[in-house]
């Protein structure tokens, strides 16, 4: 056992604050092993949806403790309950503080954690539920977008000692002053990475209610392959371009602490997929095809003002919460960025800029952005002019493109992804079964 490991998700505070510290798993050697050996498991709101669904998970944990495990579960709200409870805040406010939503949202994985606990005591196993707080998930940052700072793994550890299974909410934590913060959506799986690395579990489990990551979205591509390993890497960048699989921070998280991710369908019995660390020799092949649908082109006009006074706009921007991505200089004349997602605070803001620049501005809307995915994809050239090839083939003009070792995106009309899609996957072989040493 490592004793004394830094667990870290790294985040930073909008200007003009601190940026927060590492923090330290505490409690690795402060309540002893866990008995029987250990389990990390998280199951989505899709797994948990219906009372039948809850019992069976129930079932499937009951039969892992009858050989001698004990199990920490992360869970999310059922179903649809998080939209549901952003929707009856609506009711009660034009536009609900960001606290209150938090304190509001949090109970859905809290009601997902008790229920679960109580289909398990039914099935003969000792367990209860902690929320984050009582998990020792000590948090950073706003409401809606905290990132975990801290885990004292004590509290688990010592109901582990009671519990056959402890069972935790996801997406959530407590502040440093008391405060309670969500993680954003998809926090879950990041709690259970970060749940595993502090309780030092070389692997966490994701149960959802896919079979593993495939080459492509299965509903766009019906023919998509399940691939058996994906290196961490390479699963950044299909979850941060659109595979919905894994939460991005969670693939970081785990790429820091060497934890195997292994995505599993809840119910079906299939091997699923690891993520884990690549061969020091991976030398370079494609992974798959991820694509989003809601990407808008930003431009910017300078109107004579430099980088000196473009850098901090836009820098304003990301303390709003925006992302630019695929961001272009076009000799001092124009800045081009992507923003990817639905902000409606979009064109107010980039408007605001534009006062302060001086110069014109436009927004446009109806993109998408196709990303193929793979390891060493910049060490040949075949892979981007593959890609060329065949969005050229689709017959409209690439509005903007960013490389990187690992990715290659283009950003195109929304109605072309679909096809795009298809087309990538097919010149790229990806339809046939294939693993980690492809």
């Amino acid at each position: 056992m490592i004793r004394g490991e830094k667990v870290v998700e790294k985040w930073s505070e909008p200007a003009g604050t601190a940026p927060a510290e590492s923090w330290q798993a505490v409690g690795r050697d402060g309540a002893g092993e866990v008995p029987g050996g250990l389990m990390v498991r998280k199951y989505g709101g899709s797994s948990l949806a219906t009372p039948e669904q809850v019992r069976e998970v129930a079932r499937s944990l009951a039969a892992l403790t009858a050989r001698g495990a004990r199990v920490v579960v992360v869970v999310s709200a059922r179903g649809d309950t998080t939209d549901e409870l952003v929707a009856l805040a609506g009711e009660f406010a034009d536009q609900p503080g960001a606290r209150e939503l938090d304190q509001l949202m949090a109970t859905g994985e809290q009601a997902s954690a008790a229920l679960l606990a109580l289909a398990l005591g039914q099935c003969g196993v000792a367990a209860g539920s902690l929320t984050g707080d009582q998990a020792g998930i000590v948090v950073g940052g706003r409401p809606g977008a905290g990132v975990i700072e801290h885990v004292d793994a004590r509290r688990v550890r010592e109901r582990l000692e009671r519990w056959q299974v402890v069972v935790v909410a996801g997406f959530q934590g407590r502040d440093r002053d008391g405060e309670l913060l969500t993680l954003g959506r998809g926090g879950s799986d990041t709690t259970a990475v970060a749940l595993a690395a502090a309780l030092g579990s070389a692997d966490c489990e994701i149960c959802t209610d896919v079979p593993g990551v495939h080459t492509a979205d299965p509903r766009v591509v019906p023919g998509s392959a399940r691939l058996d390993a994906v290196p961490y890497d390479a699963m950044a960048e299909l979850a941060g371009r659109g595979a919905k699989v894994l939460h991005p921070r969670s693939v970081a998280l785990a790429q820091r602490h060497l934890v195997r991710v292994r995505v599993v369908h809840s119910a079906w019995p299939v091997p699923g997929t690891t993520v884990a660390a690549e061969p020091l020799e991976a030398g370079h092949r494609v992974v798959g095809i991820a694509h989003e649908r809601d990407v808008r082109l930003v431009a910017l006009g300078l109107a004579g003002a430099g980088a000196d006074r473009c850098a901090p706009a836009l820098a304003r921007l990301v303390g709003h919460g925006l992302h630019p991505d695929v961001l272009t200089w076009e000799d001092g004349r124009e800045v081009r960025f992507t923003v990817r997602g639905g902000d409606d605070r979009l064109d107010d803001l980039v408007e605001e800029v534009a006062r302060e620049l001086g110069g014109p501005w436009s927004v446009r809307a109806g993109l998408g952005a196709v990303s193929v995915v793979g390891v060493g994809l910049v060490d040949h050239p075949g892979y981007l002019a593959g890609v060329l090839r065949a969005v050229g083939e689709l017959g409209v003009p690439v509005p903007a493109l960013s490389t990187s070792p690992s990715r290659l995106t283009v950003v195109l009309p929304g109605d072309l992804v679909d096809r795009a899609v298809r087309r990538l996957h097919d010149v790229f072989g990806l339809g046939e079964p294939v693993g980690a040493a492809r």
